[in-house]
């Protein structure tokens, strides 16, 4: 009998044209990171002979033995492991601990693909191909937000990708490494053609290996396992949670947080009585006379009233009752006024900020002349600093705790209770307003899925909701909704509204959002850093926006001081942009981001907050608060009662003036990580608890609402 040896390489047309697919395809991913990182001889040199090479491979026909094949699926799954990591950090420098946990997760999921998928080759491709979209997905999830992915940000998918097209995709060296060893994984993955076992082992294999990850799974969420396998775990740092215990075990453990657990003490029967005491404090304060500056010339008030006023304490002084004389030209008695609620209306601004609380810069000319100008002494304004929880997205977060008095500090970092703690009706800013015969409007010129507005804004007491859909012909800048447009909506509703109707519009604006490093014909930057050593052209185009939102706003100021109704206008940023926009500033300090304070890196959670009236509110200036205070501060100035919550908050602001999801300030301004409340007073560790849980009882207890301390 004549042996004939068999080729080396496949002869066929198909698999010659497939390999060549390969290499172009590989290629394309070389060229795109020379693109967008810069050119290297030897990077490309090096690339395209691993891209060369994984075509030779694909044509290689030899198939490996039964053993090798064994062996390859031990192998596949830890190199596919090592490689999600390295998208995002060097895998080696984890401990021991944490990589065999992670080998654990791997191996069992690959077992259960084989158990269902019938042979080594499909379980193989479809595990390592499952491994290399989650290492692309969390490392732009990374460099984009900051955050790796967590598991409630698969709840916000579609909110996600309506903003993919934002931002450039830069792909550096390492990542083509790295998408090389995937494609090298599939490869021999292809060539491994063992089969499962009979239907009925497959069945008890399968069941085997999701008892057992499961069981992981449970391990994972138990503080006792976790303290011995991982060795570092901080919702606050989730990067570096998931970097010293890798992707699957961190991710795996914040599935415990999709449930949030009781505070400590806290009982339907605890709540009730703290609700009574709060009642008896409200009342006791209503019995007092309280301090007022005086209205003779109220744009000169006496130094200590000067004083008095920007202090946190102070946020709130007065009965609540606003003077509102002539201004702007307007005929209005304060007999006339004080009869009349006032319109209402917000603007959450999206991205606006003023960096130079970062540090102070120089520019061509002023990219927020209005803002600024109400600063330094606004007619019938406040002004201040909103410390907020949130950097770079998560804008729902900002809204919701505006529009809640609930904080993002007693939740899971990078958390959205949009998409995941709301499902029914929750008492609001809205709800409030709604109950005292305002008509309630809702506006957002994008996607009304969109953090789940469209299911939200309901539940939160909002009568009516606008989207994109619902703006015709609007003004674009670069591709989204001018704030010119959103308000052109706002006055559209203004005078199309019957007459005595009470308006409070809550208006998310769209033009800012990131996307700041492409480059748009109709839209050249014209706010140019003039302090830089090198160009930093998104950081120009985003003042250059920062600038056309402080137009707008002023022209929307500018039509209702003409207006005879009665309105408050409130503006707020929601969060600072990208670091990419914002640390050519930051770096000015001279300071690392590693080495800064606290105090220090929490001036990337500042942002701006403008209240106008249309009439004569008392002017404050320089306040300090966070978001959940900012509505009630809102009804305050414009004369409205408060809910027992909403006074309640009036008061913890005097004790605790910022709680976020980073940081506590108290009263003395001194800055405490959320993370270390035992460096608060007795009092304010105290007062932090107690707010826990009237949280916990107005986010998750609806059916335990103490009677009249939500709603009125």
């Amino acid at each position: 009998m004549i042996h004939t040896r068999q080729p080396i390489f496949y002869q066929t047309k198909k698999r010659l044209a497939a390999a060549v697919l390969i290499v172009a395809a590989a290629e394309s991913v070389v060229a795109w990171s020379l693109h967008t990182t810069g050119f290297r001889p030897d990077l490309f040199i090096l690339q395209t002979l691993l891209a060369i090479g994984a075509g030779l491979l694909w044509m290689v026909q030899k198939k490996p033995g039964r053993r090798l094949q064994l062996l390859l699926f031990i192998l596949i799954p830890a190199a596919a492991f090592y490689g999600l990591e390295t998208f995002t950090h060097n895998p080696l420098e984890m401990e021991l601990s944490p990589q065999v946990v992670n080998l654990l997760l791997f191996w069992l999921f690959y077992i259960l693909l084989f158990a269902v998928l019938g042979n080594l080759k499909r379980a193989l491709i479809t595990g390592t191909i499952i491994a290399a979209i989650v290492g692309i997905a969390n490392h732009y999830t990374m460099e984009f937000r900051g955050n790796p992915i967590l598991p409630w940000d698969l709840r916000s998918a579609s909110t996600a990708a309506s903003v993919m097209d934002n931002f450039i995709y830069k792909v550096p060296a390492s990542m083509v490494f790295t998408l090389l060893l995937f494609l090298y994984l599939c490869i021999l993955s292809e060539k491994c053609m063992l089969k499962a076992p009979a239907l009925r082992r497959r069945a008890g294999l399968a069941a085997a290996a999701f008892c057992l990850l499961f069981a992981m799974k449970t391990a994972l969420c138990t503080t006792a396992f976790t303290d011995r396998a991982l060795t570092f775990s901080n919702l606050f740092t989730q990067w570096a949670t998931y970097r010293d215990n890798g992707f699957a075990a961190s991710f795996i453990q914040n599935t415990k947080y999709l449930k949030i657990d009781k505070p400590d003490r806290y009982s339907a029967e605890a709540i009730r009585q703290e609700a009574q005491t709060q009642k008896q404090i409200s009342q006791a304060m209503a019995a007092k006379p309280s301090h007022t500056i005086s209205r003779a010339n109220p744009a000169n008030p006496t130094a200590a009233d000067q004083k008095q006023q920007n202090t946190p304490s102070a946020l709130y002084s007065g009965n609540g009752e606003t003077s509102r004389n002539a201004v702007s030209g307007n005929a209005l008695s304060a007999q006339e006024t004080q009869a009349d609620s006032p319109n209402i209306i917000v603007i959450m601004n999206e991205a606006f900020s003023d960096l130079s609380v970062l540090h102070a810069f120089e520019t061509n000319e002023d990219y927020m002349p209005f803002i600024h100008s109400l600063q330094e002494g606004g007619e019938n304004t406040i002004t201040g600093n909103l410390f907020v929880s949130v950097v770079g997205g998560n804008t729902a977060n900002t809204e919701f705790e505006f529009l809640t008095g609930d904080s993002m500090a007693f939740l899971p970092s990078g958390s959205v209770p949009y998409q995941q703690y709301i499902s029914e009706e929750l008492p609001s800013l809205a709800s409030s307003l709604q109950a005292e015969g305002y008509r309630t409007i809702a506006m957002h010129p994008y996607h009304a899925s969109g953090w789940k507005r469209n299911e939200v804004y309901p539940l939160l007491g909002f009568d009516e909701a606008y989207f994109k859909p619902d703006f015709k012909n609007p003004e674009i800048i670069r591709k989204y909704v001018s704030d010119r447009s959103s308000y052109a909506k706002i006055k559209e509703l203004y005078e199309g509204k019957a007459e005595g109707e009470k308006l409070f519009v809550f208006n998310v604006t769209m033009q800012n959002h990131s996307g700041y490093s492409e480059i748009f014909d109709d839209f050249p930057p014209t706010v140019s850093l003039t302090d830089m050593e090198k160009p930093h052209p998104a950081t120009e185009n985003y003042l250059t926006l920062i600038k056309e939102s402080d137009a707008a706003f002023k022209e929307l100021t500018e039509y209702f001081s003409a207006q005879e109704e009665p309105t408050v206008i409130l503006m707020f940023g929601d969060h600072q942009p990208n670091d990419y926009v914002a640390e050519c500033i930051a770096s000015l300090t001279g300071v690392s981001q590693e080495e800064r304070s606290l105090s220090e890196s929490q001036n990337r959670f500042i942002v701006p907050f403008v209240m106008w009236a249309n009439y004569d509110i008392e002017e404050q200036s320089s306040l300090q608060l966070s978001a959940n205070y900012l509505g009630p501060l809102l009804l305050k100035t414009a004369g409205l009662p408060l809910t027992e919550w909403q006074s309640y908050l009036t008061r913890l602001s005097e004790t605790l003036p910022v709680i976020t999801a980073n940081t506590i300030i108290d009263s003395e301004g001194s800055y405490i990580p959320i993370s270390a409340p035992e460096d608060l007073t007795n009092q304010e560790a105290e007062a932090l608890k107690q707010y826990q849980r009237f949280q916990y009882n107005h986010l998750f207890d609806q059916d335990n609402y103490p009677e009249g301390f939500f709603t009125r």
